[in-house]
C-alpha cells in the first residue's frame, strides 16, 4: 500500500509557543517518515494573520482535493476546520480535525458558530481528553465521529553536562541551590485559568516562609497583575521570568523539587488537556493540581490532585511532599516519569493519527 498522501493545516505552530504548537509540530516530524506529507503553517502569534492563512489554506487544499491529490486532510484545530464544509463536496479525500476544548466554548457566537460547522463536517474528529469529549459531543458532533487521542509527551533533556552548566548558571544569577532549597515552578501562560494570581494571594501566604516559587512563561493577561504581587511581600519569594530558554525550561523541568496547577474554573476558557505538568512529570518532577478540566486526566498517577480553589488543602498536600524522605521522593519521581512515557509517547500517538488518515479507524 503506497503511502498516505496528507495535507496538515496548522494555524499555530512553532516559533510561537503553547501545547497545540508543540503537539502540531511533533505530529509532523513523525509523520514526514511514514506518509508523504504537505504542512501549512503558520508560526505567527497574532490573529490578523488568519486575514491571508486562511484563505492561503482553502486555495491550497481546494487545489489539492479537487485534483485528487491527497488522501486526507488534517485540520489542526477547529478554525482550520471551519474551512471544511466548503471543501467537503469536492473529493474523496478524509477530513480529520483535532479539537481541544475551547473551539467548542468560544465567546464570539459566530466565531464558535463557524468552528462547530466545520468540525462537525469532518470524517473523524479527534478529542484530546474525555472532558473536551463531553464538550464536543454536546456541541452536537455525533459520537461515532470522535476519537480520543492524547497529546504526545516527549520534551527537550539535557546531557548531564549541560545540564550543570545551566543549572549553575542560573543558581548564580538568581541566588538559589536546587537540590538545597525548597523550589516550587509554575509554568504556563499568564492567563486567568492558570490562577496563578489567585494562588500567589491565597496559597503563597501559607506555605513556609523559606519555599520559593519560580514562574515562567509567555506574558498575556495576568502579567501585569503578577508583575504587582511579586513586587510587593513576595519579591524575596517569588521569581517572575517571563519566557525562558528552552535550555533553561529543560532545566528547571528536572531540577525544582514540585510543579504546580492551581486552575481555576473559567467559563468558557477550559484547560483542555494541559501538558506543561506531564513534561514535567517526564522529567521525574511531581506535578499537584487543582482537579479542574482535564487535569483529572492527565494527572492521573504519579501527581496529587486536590478540591478546586481548596488552597488549605493545597498548601498542606505541598508541605507532605517535602515531608517525604529523599528515597519516597525518588520512588515518586519515577513513577511519574513511567506514567507518562507509558501512556504519551510520541510514537504510539502519532500511530493513532494515521490510523485516522488511513481509514483504519
Amino acid at each position: 500500500m503506497p503511502n498516505p498522501r496528507i495535507l496538515f493545516l496548522a494555524r499555530r505552530y512553532p516559533p510561537t509557543i503553547g501545547g497545540i504548537q508543540t503537539h502540531c509540530h511533533a505530529l509532523y516530524t513523525r509523520l514526514v517518515n511514514q506518509a508523504q506529507v504537505r504542512l501549512i503553517a503558520l508560526g505567527r502569534q497574532s490573529l490578523l494573520h488568519l486575514a491571508w492563512f486562511l484563505p492561503y489554506c482553502f486555495v491550497t487544499a481546494l487545489w489539492a482535493v479537487l485534483c485528487r491529490r491527497v488522501d486526507a486532510v488534517y485540520f489542526a484545530d477547529g478554525v482550520a476546520a471551519a474551512l471544511a464544509p466548503l471543501l467537503r463536496p469536492l473529493g474523496p479525500a478524509r477530513f480529520i480535525t483535532t479539537v481541544y476544548g475551547l473551539e467548542m466554548t468560544y465567546k464570539n457566537p459566530l466565531a464558535r458558530a463557524l468552528m462547530h460547522w466545520g468540525v462537525r463536517a469532518c470524517d473523524k474528529v479527534v478529542v484530546i481528553s474525555e472532558h473536551s469529549r463531553r464538550i464536543t459531543a454536546a456541541s452536537g458532533v455525533p459520537e461515532d465521529k470522535l476519537e480520543i487521542i492524547y497529546l504526545g509527551v516527549e520534551p527537550l533533556e539535557l546531557s548531564p553536562d549541560a545540564l550543570e552548566t545551566v543549572r549553575t548558571r542560573f543558581e548564580e544569577e538568581h541566588g538559589l541551590r536546587f537540590g538545597q532549597d525548597r523550589i516550587l515552578l509554575l509554568f504556563g501562560r499568564q492567563v486567568p485559568r492558570k490562577g496563578m494570581v489567585e494562588f500567589l494571594q491565597k496559597g503563597m501566604p501559607l506555605l513556609d516562609a523559606d519555599i520559593r516559587l519560580l514562574i515562567c512563561g509567555p506574558p498575556a493577561s495576568e502579567t501585569a497583575r503578577l508583575q504587582t504581587l511579586c513586587q510587593s511581600d513576595l519579591k524575596d519569594r517569588v521569581v517572575l521570568l517571563g519566557p525562558v530558554p528552552d535550555d533553561v525550561l529543560a532545566m528547571l523541568r528536572t531540577s525544582c523539587d514540585l510543579f504546580l496547577m492551581p486552575n481555576i474554573h473559567i467559563p468558557g476558557d477550559v484547560e483542555g488537556f494541559g501538558q506543561t505538568q506531564l513534561e514535567c512529570m517526564y522529567a521525574g518532577t511531581p506535578a499537584m493540581a487543582f482537579a479542574v478540566d482535564a487535569l483529572t486526566e492527565s494527572v492521573r498517577e504519579g501527581g496529587f490532585l486536590v478540591d478546586p480553589e481548596d488552597y488549605p488543602a493545597f498548601v498542606e498536600q505541598i508541605h507532605r511532599f517535602f515531608a517525604l524522605s529523599p528515597t519516597e521522593r525518588a520512588n515518586l519521581g519515577r513513577q511519574c516519569r513511567a506514567y507518562v512515557q507509558r501512556e504519551y509517547a510520541q510514537k504510539k500517538i502519532a500511530a493513532q493519527y494515521m490510523d485516522l488518515f488511513t481509514g483504519r479507524i
